[in-house]
């Protein structure tokens, strides 16, 4: 008979998925079908009152772990290469010797791919070994997820079931641990964590009501007494549970804190309650379990003396047990906070050391002289050694006493000579290259100096000046993760006030910390770029530069001038060719830029209005360090920038821009052009474009006043600097850097006083866009022409990209014209008027061109362009809107592109606001009323063509946020139109569909919920009385679509809430039902009850509706609850909406079980 026959089905079956799932072999889809099979077994149903435990398979995983870990003379072995599993001997320790105790193995072997008819081979064997032991990890792991899930339900149903589960884990790790003692795979070590976690896992939630720590306390005692033991020392009882070995002892004592911790059915602070809970568990259980004390007292206990009697050494077995029982002390010490500095040093063992005196020596000199039997071991208690004191160190709940003064006393003490405690281990961490121990002393020493600073920052003691000395020297470490967190400490040494702190901690303590963190945020001297720099990581590099900057900024409000001073003069006297440290020192200048600019600018201002300033002398030393720099920096002009590294031109451009409010108090007009020329310069080297451009906007932002007044001297012209900074950003090609450029000089040019000048100076300034873009224009025409040829095709893409890049600058030069005094009345000349009269050929060539018009980035990119002339200068465009809008009409029907929408939706809000253009285009109320229906009848059929036809809206999610906010822009400023529109029904049942055709996509979903949220609520909306009147005439109209699309509205937005959309879509999702519930409330005023439509559309979606599919928190009881709630925050009127959309996402983060029901009784209650 097959011995496999002795199993269930169900085992045999789930043992070989498992075995699929792990096993290397098996392809893709085997492993994840067999991984589902796995995941849906071991999950079942969730507990609770309506599912209840499936027992057959708590059964079944108690019959695979049983005959799972039982050891034979076959078992883990490798040896009997020729043998199969099927001639294995006899098992031992907790199996009976049935041909069970090999059933993974036996299956392993059934099932293995290579099987053959001939002895095994000894790579076969290993090969099945592996397979098996990985089976068993995936099994016990899915099994300790179940415990997590679903043992405390089981306990209170099925209390024999549940120790059944904990004896078939006791015995398995029991069988594990003799095996894994013997062979020291990396497999079996695996399956030992594994199997104790799944044991400490099941004793963390095993209580009874008198006993809540019980199955805690079952566990700890018996592991103090099994490692007093293994150590000679006297045992107070015997016990019927198996001995375990130290190993498992100290493994399962380390587990206990982390299974506590996952458990959530109770909180973090009963959690450390349960393991600080006294013990008071009866004795008849085989062990004196009357000991006084809590789970943590006997914890700490255990590894004291754990601890004294492996610290000495003598084996490899001792190193082992002594990097365990830190382990299990750091894992307690984290998860309780009564583990304090105090606690280890109060602890006592009879004459042996307190645990903080042996942590102390395994982090000092002392520790050289212990003989390691391996650098792993030595390297490990090092980590385990600093980390267990860092968490005791974070522990403060004895911030204040005398002992824990006396402890931190002690340890700053120990960092002198000779005992060197954290200088040593460090030192032996840098000659070794231990990155991780290295790491665990800079967290350490950083924690020490953070908690403790008020009394380091002092240096009473002996000890503080070697630490901070040692922190300088961490600071400065070139490993992203040793010097990262001593920022914090130079961060909580800022909050001490000076007066508090040793002389040597303020002034020169920061300047030297200056000169380190420069020196450390500095780029490799062999730095090129990213992509080839193999040992530093830019992400560290750019973490590092962030959080430095705070520390930089604390460092100059303490040393002020003389820190500019420092960074100065090194920018003036270092080489060139350590090209690294000065673009340091320009970033370090850069970090403190917007302080050191409101110190000059609040003496500049005091002197100004005739006051004394205190700070007038480090004001004016500022300005004037900061002007000898940019004086030096530019004084070479264009031929200076080729000298340059191209990342120190950048720190230069970034400089000049940090500081342009400087230089426009400072500097004279001449030097200000002379900056700009220097960053025009700037962005024909690649790796300063983006700051050089960035910069010379900051600069021409800045200086605007002084420039335009210098322009109004006789023969003086700005017109050829501003076009030299354009056309060196045309040069560029990077659409950032021209945008910027662009903005800047609209800026300088709306500014002029002098109107002709400044028509020329901007004419000029956009005359080589206008000039490239028709070059562009030419190129795609010209190309586009050729067909079948790749090269033509090629040159159409290039030009195209060109000509929508020269369109955005022109963009942004008529959407910074804004601020203009002329708003392009008829009979005035706009500053624009010489722009638009160079620039509308070309914009009508492009419009006039199919190939234009065919490609989205050029379409977007002139559409973009008439909108912003339709908000500048309207009445300039108003006799050419109706050639316009037909323009747009077509290129839509094409391209279906979303700016063809907007630039509707700009239309309709300029015609509205300015009666210039309404007049130039010849359009009168009844008019406008007409176009605008047309176009919008018009676009909505071409739109629901579209998404009908050709895309779905979730494919297209830029139209539908196109479409939707232009709906809202015409019920804003032309609801007549909309209402009116013979598509405004299917708008708005399109508007609904997108509400679950959009699949949550955040910014098409939330136009939509906006213009139904404002369509609906359209009576609390702020409208002229016109429109409002307009509106009523409708009213009908939008009630019935309410009333046909309701509910449906109403399901997606609960739906939206309970989890099937984005967190930011709730608020827009709440705002929504509010509206609703407000509109249909105050259509009945007086009524006591709410309307009955109402509470079924939202007792429909709560309760009965899919939501109840999508989470099992909100029940009858809670919907109910949140329907009065919110309907008696409706009748309270618009001054209650931010209270009911609060309550909504309290109700959204109760399905998401993020939160308890108790929110909700702050609603009720109010």
């Amino acid at each position: 008979m097959d011995e496999t026959s002795v199993i269930g089905t169900l085992e045999q079956q789930v043992i070989e998925a498992a075995l699929i799932t792990t096993r290397p072999t098996s392809s893709a889809q085997e492993r994840s079908e067999a991984s589902t099979q796995l995941e849906r077994w071991t999950t079942g149903t969730s507990p609770s009152a309506a599912s209840p435990i499936d027992t057959a398979c708590w059964e079944a995983y108690i019959k695979i772990i049983g005959i799972s870990f039982c050891p034979s003379d076959h078992f883990f072995s490798s040896s009997n290469a020729s043998s199969s599993p099927n001639q294995s001997g006899q098992s031992s320790g907790f199996s009976n010797g049935s041909a069970e105790s090999n059933i993974v193995e036996k299956i392993a072997y059934a099932t293995f791919s290579s099987k053959q008819q001939q002895p095994l081979s000894c790579n076969t064997e290993q090969q099945i070994q592996r397979d098996s032991n990985g089976a068993k990890l995936l099994l016990t792991t899915l099994f300790c997820n179940k415990i997590r899930r679903e043992y405390n339900s089981l306990m209170r149903e099925h209390a024999s079931l549940a120790r059944r589960v904990f004896e078939s884990l006791l015995n398995a790790l029991l069988c594990v641990g003799n095996v894994a003692h013997v062979h020291q795979g990396q497999d079996l070590k695996a399956l030992l964590g594994a199997c104790c976690s799944a044991v400490a896992s099941v004793a963390v939630r095993t209580s009874i009501q008198q006993y809540p720590n019980q199955g805690i306390m079952n566990i700890i005692l018996p592991c103090r007494n099994f490692i007093g033991a293994s150590l000679g020392m006297a045992v107070n009882a015997t016990t019927d549970m198996p001995s375990f070995s130290p190993t498992i002892a100290l493994r399962l004592l380390a587990d206990i804190p982390g299974e506590a911790q996952s458990r959530n059915d109770v909180t973090t602070t009963d959690i450390e309650a349960l393991l600080q809970m006294p013990n008071g568990i009866p004795s008849q259980q085989g062990i004196d379990f009357t000991i006084n004390g809590s789970a943590t007292d006997v914890v700490m206990e255990t590894l004291h003396m754990a601890l004294s009697g492996y610290i000495s050494g003598g084996g490899e077995q001792q190193d082992a047990l002594l990097c365990l029982t830190l382990n299990a002390l750091t894992k307690w010490a984290e998860a309780c906070k009564k583990i304090t500095l105090s606690r280890l040093l109060e602890s006592s063992n009879g004459n042996a050391l307190s645990i903080l005196e042996q942590l102390v020596a395994l982090l000092s000199s002392q520790s050289q002289q212990r003989q390691w039997t391996s650098a792993k071991h030595a390297e490990d208690a090092i980590i385990k050694s600093a980390r267990a004191l860092n968490a005791c160190i974070e522990n403060t709940t004895d911030f204040g006493t005398q002992s824990r003064r006396s402890a931190v006393g002690s340890l700053l003490a120990s960092l002198t000579a000779p005992t060197k405690f954290l200088i040593a281990p460090f030192n032996t961490s840098e000659s070794q290259q231990w990155e991780e121990a290295a790491i665990a002393v800079s967290n350490l020493a950083s924690t020490l100096a953070r908690e403790e600073i008020d009394e380091i920052a002092t240096c009473r003691l002996p000890g503080c000046s070697d630490l901070i000395e040692l922190l300088l020297g961490l600071q400065s470490h070139p490993i992203h993760n040793v010097a990262l967190p001593v920022l914090e400490v130079w961060l909580a040494l800022q909050d001490v006030p000076t007066s508090d702190r040793h002389p040597t901690l303020a002034a020169p303590l920061y300047q030297q910390l200056t000169e380190v963190v420069l020196n450390r945020v500095a780029y490799p001297s062999t730095f090129i770029s990213w992509e080839e720099e193999l040992d530093l990581e830019s992400s560290d590099f750019n973490e590092m530069r962030r959080l430095s900057t705070d520390v930089l900024v604390g460092a100059y409000y303490l040393l002020r001038s003389s820190y500019l001073e420092t960074l100065a003069n090194i920018v003036m006297s270092i080489d060139s060719s350590d090209w690294e440290v000065v673009e340091s020192a320009f970033f370090c200048m850069c970090s403190v830029g917007r302080e050191a600019c409101a110190r000059v600018k609040s003496v500049k201002n005091a002197a100004s209005s005739g006051r004394d300033s205190p700070v007038a002398a480090d004001g004016e030393s500022t300005s004037i360090g900061l002007t000898q720099v940019v004086g030096i920096v530019c004084a070479g002009g264009a031929a200076g920038v080729s000298q340059r590294h191209p990342l120190v031109l950048a720190g230069i451009a970034n400089f000049l821009g940090c500081y342009s409010t400087v230089w426009a108090s400072s500097c004279a007009p001449q030097s200000m052009l002379e900056i700009l020329a220097y960053l025009s310069a700037a962005l024909s080297v690649s790796g300063a474009a983006e700051a050089s451009g960035k910069s010379i906007r900051l600069v021409l932002i800045a200086s605007a006043g002084k420039l335009t007044k210098a322009a109004t001297s006789p023969g003086a012209d700005i017109s050829v600097a501003l076009t030299q900074s354009m056309e060196a950003a045309l040069n560029t090609n990077k659409q950032t850097v021209m945008a910027s450029v662009a903005e800047g000089c609209a800026r300088v040019s709306v500014q002029l006083r002098d109107k002709s000048k400044a028509r020329a100076t901007l004419s000029a300034v956009a005359a080589p866009t206008i000039l490239r873009a028709r070059s562009a224009l030419d190129a795609m025409i010209s190309s586009s022409t050729v067909e079948g040829s790749g090269q033509a095709a090629g040159q159409t893409d290039a030009a195209s990209q060109a000509l929508a890049s020269y369109l955005g600058v022109l963009r942004e030069l008529v959407r910074f014209c804004d601020g203009s005094s002329s708003r392009g009345r008829a009979g005035d000349s706009h500053i624009l008027s010489d722009v638009l009269t160079a620039a509308w050929p070309v914009l009508n060539d492009i419009s006039s061109h199919p190939t234009c018009r065919a490609n989205e980035a050029v379409l977007s990119g002139l559409l973009d362009v008439h909108s912003q002339l339709l908000s500048v200068v309207p009445a300039l465009i108003g006799p050419y809107f109706k050639d316009l809008a037909t323009f747009v009409v077509k290129s839509y029907e094409v391209s279906f592109c979303p700016s063809a929408l907007d630039y509707v939706s700009a239309a309709v809000e300029s015609f509205d606001s300015e009666e210039s253009i309404g007049v130039a285009a010849g359009l009168d109320e009844n008019g406008k009323d007409l176009i605008f229906n047309q176009l919008l009848a018009h676009l909505s059929q071409c739109t629901f063509k579209y998404v009908t036809q050709t895309k779905r809206p979730n494919e297209c999610p830029q139209l539908i946020k196109a479409l939707f906010e232009m709906a809202q822009r015409y019920l804003l400023f032309c609801p007549g139109a909309l209402c009116q529109c013979p598509e405004f029904s299917s708008l708005f049942g399109l508007a609904v569909a997108c509400l679950v055709e959009c699949k949550g996509e955040v910014e098409s979903t939330r136009a939509t919920l906006i213009f139904i949220t404002q369509l609906v609520g359209w009576k609390h909306i702020r409208l002229p009385d016109a429109k409002m009147a307009k509106l009523a005439q409708f009213a009908c109209g939008i009630d019935n679509l309410l009333a046909q699309h309701g509910e449906a509205i109403t399901k997606a937005c609960l739906g939206g809430l309970s989890g099937g959309a984005p967190q930011m879509l709730w608020p827009s999702c709440s705002e929504c039902i509010f509206s609703i519930t407000q509109h249909i409330i105050s259509s009945t005023p007086g009524a006591d009850e709410p309307d009955s439509v109402l509470c079924t559309w939202l007792r429909t979606a709560m309760i009965e509706g899919s939501l109840v599919a999508n989470t099992k928190n909100i029940t009858p009881e809670i919907g109910t609850s949140v329907i009065k709630i919110l309907c008696e925050l409706a009748k309270e009127g618009t001054k209650s909406k931010q209270k009911a959309k609060m309550a909504l996402m309290d109700f959204g983060k109760i399905a998401k079980g993020e939160a308890s029901t108790d929110v909700l009784l702050a609603y009720s209650m109010a």
